[in-house]
């Protein structure tokens, strides 16, 4: 009985929470997939792009969850609140989710890190996957791609005739 208070509290909060971020417009959007991996302690890892202030940022995702099984995969939309600074969306996001995906799945999760920064998530999961417990997950900005500048002999080698 504790644990369906719980469950109905938890959810409350969490609707509470995604009603009032929504609230206001999103200070950036980002979109990721991630493989995820589950023997009673799960592990994901993917890739995403952070469009924040006209800039596109890459950025990884790794994670862990407890009292999980299966295999899928994640693609997800979001929208980012509480960014200030592009340094403050790096950091650990607790996730507290329970579900079953056969095949295809789908649903929506709002998450915080330690910088106050929210996400809120729309996501299609494909596989099979079934989670009863939580875990958390870890971003890291990665290093934007250089682009080679050309040297200046090469320069001169493509202005001659």
């Amino acid at each position: 009985m504790r644990f369906i208070a719980m469950v109905l509290t938890l959810m409350l909060m969490i609707g509470t929470n995604m009603t009032l971020a929504q609230d206001k417009p999103p200070d950036a959007r980002l979109e990721f997939s991630s493989t995820s991996f589950g023997l009673l302690l799960g592990y994901s890892q993917g890739k995403g792009t952070l469009l924040f202030q006209e800039r596109q940022y890459p950025f990884s995702v790794s994670g862990l969850k407890v009292a999980t099984l299966g295999v899928s995969r994640i693609n997800a939309l979001g929208q980012v609140y509480g960014l200030q600074e592009i340094t403050d969306f790096s950091g650990n996001y607790a996730v507290v989710e329970g579900g079953l995906t056969l095949v295809h799945g789908g649903g929506s999760a709002l998450l915080r890190n330690g910088k106050g920064v929210m996400l809120y998530l729309q996501n299609l999961q494909q596989g099979l996957d079934l989670t009863l417990g939580g875990g958390g997950f870890s971003i890291t900005l990665d290093e934007p791609e250089s682009v080679a500048e050309p040297s200046p002999a090469t320069m001169e080698k493509a202005s001659a005739p």
